[in-house]
């Protein structure tokens, strides 16, 4: 699923406020910079699991006439070859 920017802020300040809570965290005057680095960490992620995807289905061009024949489901193949990629590539998604 797709989050917005919004999201993401929220994720990242529940996670400030959840590590306080535990006293993972230190509350600082530098916890706008440690949401930002949590932000950024969840961004960039985001951006490559969608670099990953569009991957997948450059791949999967390959496999179009076996799609439009109905020999293969395109969620199938799309999870199987995403899942091989993140196996080979040793990725954390």
């Amino acid at each position: 699923m797709r989050l917005n920017k919004s999201e993401i802020d929220k994720i990242s300040s529940l996670m400030i406020k959840h590590l306080t809570e535990k006293n993972i965290l230190v509350k600082t005057a530098k916890q706008d910079n440690t949401k930002s680095i949590i932000y950024n960490v969840i961004y960039d992620d985001m951006l490559e699991e969608e670099k990953l995807n569009e991957e997948v289905k450059n791949i999967m061009e390959s496999y179009e006439s076996e799609l439009k024949s109905g020999k293969v489901d395109y969620n199938k193949l799309f999870n199987m070859i995403k899942h091989q990629l993140i196996k080979e590539r040793k990725l954390v998604i």
